[in-house]
């Protein structure tokens, strides 16, 4: 009996922390595209435009997650991410636009991830005594969505910190020349690590480290195929009827725990009533072929690639 009350004990605490999480990743939905208009690096400002698509996705996770442990929606009042998000809102007061505000940000959004991967932790861990296997896979999901999100901040600010004090001139011939040549790797949803760009979705082209666009049926299949991937969703991460989050699957990846292949016909379906296109990159720096992807809207898209033709 005292076993039984301890575990209900610890269901309260799990679902108090996901109305906590709830309310937070609702407030960040709010707040992101605002500070996203404030940066003026290309590769943060997609950066930002990124972590907003993927909290809307966590947002129906943690939904998810209170559907798995028989509890009611609800969200409650997170004090510490209103903190968070009214300390980066007066660094916009504070800093004119520029390369030191955008470190500002930076610095703003690696304590909200932060305090996230500390409150998915928890909630993951309070999830697994209670042995609830589905809300373990949702709350991992998005637990390693953070952690990538923080380690492509790091990254971004890493070079962003190399190019302060470089002239205004010797700048823009080096954004000139990289649009020219190939570009680093974004983040992929499930097979990479680091933040994307909108210069990088732009850039168009097959060789080199550079990524593209598709968004056509055969072509997205054949990239994936030559790569031995396969169509796959996220398991536990859709409600009745729906497939929940897309994905490609590699040889070695993951594994049948966390994806559940579907066929392409599912996949295609999904993809365009979700309105996806597929960022790929052919070729790694080195010239080895490269498995990185990374789903993203074609509204992001076709904003990222100035009005031009996405590739096909």
């Amino acid at each position: 009996m005292e076993r039984i009350a301890g575990m209900e004990q610890l269901q309260e605490l799990l679902v108090d922390e996901l109305r906590d999480i709830y309310d937070a990743e609702k407030q960040l939905v709010k707040a992101l595209p605002k500070l996203a208009k404030a940066i003026t690096n290309p590769e943060l400002k997609q950066s930002f435009a990124d972590h907003l698509e993927i909290t809307k996705n966590q947002v129906v996770r943690v939904e998810q997650c209170f559907e798995v442990l028989g509890e009611k929606v609800k969200s409650k009042p997170c004090k510490a991410m209103r903190g968070l998000v009214e300390e980066a809102q007066e660094q916009l007061q504070e800093h004119e636009k520029g390369e030191l505000l955008d470190q500002v940000l930076i610095a703003a959004a690696q304590k909200v991830e932060h305090y996230e991967i500390a409150s998915y932790g928890t909630a993951r861990a309070m999830a697994k005594s209670l042995g609830n296997k589905e809300a373990v896979n949702l709350l991992q999901e998005t637990l390693k969505e953070e952690e990538g999100q923080d380690k492509g901040l790091t990254t971004i600010a890493l070079r962003l910190q190399r190019g302060i004090g470089r002239s205004k001139p010797e700048t823009e011939a080096k954004v000139r020349s990289s649009r020219g040549a190939s570009n680093g790797n974004g983040r992929a949803h499930s097979n990479g690590s680091s933040g994307g760009s909108k210069k990088k979705l732009a850039a168009g082209g097959n060789g080199g480290a550079g990524t593209r666009v598709l968004s056509d049926h055969e072509e997205i299949r054949q990239w994936a195929e030559k790569r031995g991937a396969h169509p796959a969703c996220v398991r536990g991460t859709g409600k009745k009827g729906d497939l929940g989050v897309l994905r490609l699957d590699f040889p070695g990846y993951t594994g049948e725990d966390k994806l559940q292949e579907i066929s392409w016909d599912e996949f295609f379906d999904k993809f365009d009533e979700r309105g996806l296109s597929l960022l790929v990159q052919d070729s790694t720096a080195r010239g080895q072929k490269s498995n990185f992807n990374k789903l993203v809207s074609r509204e992001t898209a076709a904003e990222a690639s100035g009005g031009r033709r996405r590739a096909r």
